[in-house]
């Protein structure tokens, strides 16, 4: 969108807007609000400390499309695989280019697109009206267009269905060049010292697949230099995986200073009234019958014990029932029966 600030754009302007139908005049007026409402780097769009982890964790996945979602007009699959539909509309990346290297490079395939659909390939700022397109190279007539919507300049030749369209940017001087299916074209833009986020816009329903250089390029010089906006896998390890036991820091820490660690556990098991008591194992460690410093009554036995109490007989039972009274009570009960049966 041009500068009305100054006196002579400002008038060729008006003139040109006056040409305009009432859709694409309303949609001219919007922008120009919305430029108002939200100049470039009217919002942070440096790389942050978490973004630059992201990439140095995913590499050039880190980079993805994100539609606006108030806007029907443009689906994203799968991070870099846009569909655009009936209307006019953008779509930008996450992230914007780097700036470290010489050239940052990516490339657009044009997967399905109809003869009478427009799409443009290049860059914009953030915020930007993704209603509009951006500063690009329009496939309808090879021109390119940089912050005005009228006056596009001849650039190179139209592009179709089945074609590749690349997008080269120079951080150190701004400048962007193209290239159509491998072979580069002349420089289209210089002194683009900000921060500029990957866009592609159309005017109607096509298909348009990116590449960012997560598979190798058409424009072989962009494969020799790896003009990749990053490498194809992170260099960063992910961070582990919650829920780990082994290994864990935590776990580790919180057993420190338990006397467990500097106390055999035999030493501290022992049997009352036959049942076992002792310290629990730690956690993580692993239970066997080894453990175990007495071990349990077997099945048999049990059953024996059921089997014996089971048939016995009343002065049995009145035996064990009386089987906690003094031992001269017992002895007076075992000589009166003996001397019942003299008696008899």
């Amino acid at each position: 969108i041009p500068d009305l600030n100054d006196p002579e754009i400002a008038r060729a302007e008006a003139s040109l807007v006056e040409t305009l139908d009432d859709a694409a005049r309303q949609s001219y007026e919007r922008a120009r609000t919305f430029q108002e409402t939200y100049p470039p780097d009217s919002i942070p769009t440096e790389i942050t400390l978490t973004q630059f982890l992201s990439i140095q964790e995913k590499g050039v996945s880190a980079w993805e499309f994100e539609p606006d979602l108030q806007h029907t007009s443009c689906f994203v699959e799968c991070r870099t695989e846009i569909a655009f539909y009936d209307s006019e509309c953008c779509v930008q990346t996450n992230l914007p280019l780097p700036k470290q290297q010489e050239v940052y490079y990516w490339e657009c395939k044009m997967y399905e697109k109809p003869p009478t659909t427009t799409v443009a390939i290049g860059l914009a700022t953030k915020p930007f009206p993704l209603f509009r397109l951006p500063v690009a190279y329009f496939s309808d007539s090879g021109s390119k267009y940089y912050n005005s919507p009228f006056n596009g300049k001849p650039y190179g030749p139209q592009f179709h269905q089945g074609d590749v369209v690349g997008v080269g940017y120079r951080p150190r001087t701004g400048t962007v060049f193209f290239t159509r299916n491998g072979k580069k074209l002349d420089d289209a833009f210089t002194g683009m010292k900000m921060n500029l986020f990957p866009t592609v816009g159309a005017n109607g329903p096509c298909s348009v697949h990116v590449n960012f250089g997560q598979i190798g390029f058409v424009f072989i010089e962009a494969n020799v230099k790896k003009w990749g906006l990053a490498p194809t896998m992170g260099t960063l390890a992910p961070p582990p995986a919650y829920g780990s036991e082994r290994g864990s820091i935590l776990l580790e820490s919180s057993s420190r200073g338990r006397p467990s660690e500097d106390v055999p556990r035999s030493q501290y098991s022992h049997v009352d009234n036959g049942i076992m008591t002792g310290i629990p194992p730690e956690a993580g460690l692993d239970i066997s019958l080894s453990d175990i410093t007495v071990p349990p009554p077997s099945y048999s036995s049990v059953d024996r014990y059921y089997e014996r109490h089971s048939f016995m007989s009343e002065n049995s039972e009145t035996y064990l029932l009386a089987g906690d009274q003094s031992d001269s009570r017992r002895n007076s009960f075992e000589s009166s029966s003996r001397d019942q049966q003299r008696n008899a």
